[in-house]
């Protein structure tokens, strides 16, 4: 086959490669994990074939350097999203249709923007489209394809599904798409568009600015007051897309770089928390944090897992989430140095955002750590008479196909 005729169609870059990389780490530490997580489940051949098509469907969007193309994988992701949701137990069905709605609402305003982009360039191979957001069509058009970014990694208001699909999804689909696989694409094709299709100008940067920062401020305040595990980390990963949005948002070479770096690092200690969040249920039988304590000697590989990871997200040095939120910092701080007096307070704002989402990550994540891990044991003598009057066990590590994947994350 004629090379050129693929490159209209797929391309592979600096910016895209990693992406496939991590894409392809993280199916294979979600198909290890829900070897004992879904054994036993209905429904095991589906559950499987979807992952796998989503895996092929995620690495075809990445490499697609056509928009037609790239939109047809997107639909396809959101539709695989909405049957693995459905795999979940009580209110799954509603929760899959709601994300159907937002996902698939957001995917055909892109094709909006992408009908909008040909028109005002007669191509939809993206390596050759470069507009200049000089009038309100372009403007209208970029914003049409940035919502559909927005919507898959859920930056607020588009956030929603999020914290809904943590609470009633399968573990294992939580951690592959919301935390992992949706982040990555939505953040990448918000720096594809930013810094490939469109010519981004000081106005829309500083829409993207506070944006993140109203997401990082919001989400991390409505994770504060969750009880639910996995919950309080739906909220969590809504709120470090903020920090990532803020980071393209800066136009400078260090912000971008760290909105990038942050949406990898955020896709591996998130996966990894609720990897560790799965491990809890699997072995208590709830996530509820007002019923849980006492694990880090039961579960201590679990234990370790999930401090690390909670210490990396809540940006303490010298983990990756420090690295590249220093940098998302650094980023907006050069914006001080601009003399327009507007772009200059827009910073100041958010970067008091910035560094005030980090703060409280720090202080639910200690109330997390602490709930689950540490503080009451669940085998006192009233869990102890709990546990035979129920048939329970005492509780203790999982086995390694579930306690492997989120360690080898936090070694990451």
């Amino acid at each position: 086959m004629n090379p050129n005729y693929l490159a209209q169609w797929f391309k592979l870059d600096s910016l895209n490669g990693f992406v496939v990389l991590a894409i392809g780490i993280f199916t294979v530490l979600t198909i290890i994990y829900s070897l004992r997580f879904m054994k036993g489940k209905p429904q095991l051949v589906q559950y499987y074939t979807y992952i796998i098509l989503t895996a092929i469907a995620s690495i075809g969007a990445a490499l697609s350097n056509n928009l037609i193309l790239l939109l047809i994988f997107w639909g396809f992701l959101g539709l695989t999203l909405y049957l693995l949701i459905n795999m979940g137990e009580a209110n799954s069905d509603t929760v899959a249709k709601k994300t159907f709605i937002i996902v698939g609402g957001s995917d055909a305003i892109m094709l909006l923007g992408i009908g909008i982009v040909y028109y005002l360039t007669g191509t939809l191979q993206m390596d050759n489209i470069k507009l200049q957001l000089n009038n309100s069509l372009t403007v209208f058009a970029y914003l049409c394809i940035a919502i559909a970014s927005f919507a898959k990694a859920g930056a607020m208001p588009f956030h929603s599904w999020i914290p809904d699909c943590a609470e009633t999804a399968p573990v294992p689909v939580v951690a592959y798409l919301p935390a992992s696989l949706d982040k990555l694409l939505g953040i990448y094709l918000l720096a594809r568009i930013s810094l490939n299709l469109f010519v981004m100008n000081q106005g829309m940067n500083i829409v993207l600015m506070l944006v993140g920062a109203f997401t990082i401020v919001c989400a991390v305040m409505m994770a504060l007051v969750q009880h639910n595990m996995k919950r309080l980390l739906g909220y969590h990963a809504v709120s470090q897309v903020g920090y990532m949005v803020l980071g393209i948002g800066t136009g400078t070479p260090i912000g971008i770089a760290g909105g990038i770096f942050h949406m990898l690092n955020n896709s591996v200690y998130k996966q990894a928390l609720f990897l560790a969040s799965g491990n809890v249920e699997q072995k208590t039988g709830t996530t509820d944090l007002d019923k849980l304590g006492g694990l880090s000697k039961a579960m201590p590989l679990t234990y370790i897992s999930a401090l690390i990871a909670s210490l990396s997200i809540s940006g303490i040095p010298p983990f990756n989430g420090f690295v590249s939120k220093w940098m998302v910092y650094q980023g907006i701080i050069e914006q001080l140095r601009i003399t327009d007096y507007g772009l200059r307070i827009t910073a100041i704002l958010c970067l008091a955002a910035a560094m005030f989402g980090s703060s409280l990550t720090l202080a639910s994540f200690l109330k997390l750590i602490h709930a689950a891990f540490l503080g009451q044991s669940l085998d006192s003598a009233r869990d102890k008479q709990a546990n035979r009057q129920t048939g329970k066990q005492a509780t203790k590590e999982v086995s390694w196909t579930m306690w492997f994947p989120p360690l080898i994350l936090a070694i990451i």
